[in-house]
């Protein structure tokens, strides 16, 4: 389990913590053992409670620098219960990132995912709009002291 906790607060999203459940850190790590290609993306499934975004899934979505239109998306994201609270990719293309700043994506999380030797390396953002749609970085911290990854 891993908090999530911004770097630096930004006037619109003053705090936002994010919480990557056991069972998500599972589907993580099974992830990457199947060393998907570069710009394989999915879905990160859970949901908010205040200001706190718990992550329970990572769901496997395609391949590629496209996105499914909002229109798809929502109705992916009506269909799992609204539960869709952001997106995952690993070594994500700049035109998959760029997709990503739109109006549809505000407030959602983002994982930039790449293997690395110690295990996945994850680097968070929340999509913000401030005059423009931007990526805030969240900075990772370790999960409770006593529990295993």
């Amino acid at each position: 389990m891993s908090l999530f906790i911004p770097r630096s607060e930004s006037p619109i999203i003053r705090r936002v913590d994010v919480l990557v459940t056991p069972e998500a850190s599972l589907d993580l790590r099974a992830l990457m053992l199947l060393r998907p290609k570069a710009s394989a993306w999915g879905l990160l499934i859970g949901h908010r409670r205040g200001r706190r975004v718990f992550v329970e899934r990572f769901f496997p979505g395609g391949a590629g620098a496209v996105l499914p239109g909002p229109g798809r998306l929502d109705e992916i994201d009506r269909g799992l219960g609204r539960r869709l609270v952001g997106f995952y990719s690993v070594r994500p293309a700049a035109a998959f990132k760029k997709s990503l700043l739109a109006p549809y994506f505000y407030g959602r999380l983002f994982f930039d995912i790449r293997a690395a030797k110690g295990g996945p390396g994850i680097r968070p953002f929340v999509i913000e709009f401030d005059r423009v749609f931007s990526f805030v970085p969240v900075g990772l911290a370790p999960g409770p002291k006593g529990r295993k990854r």
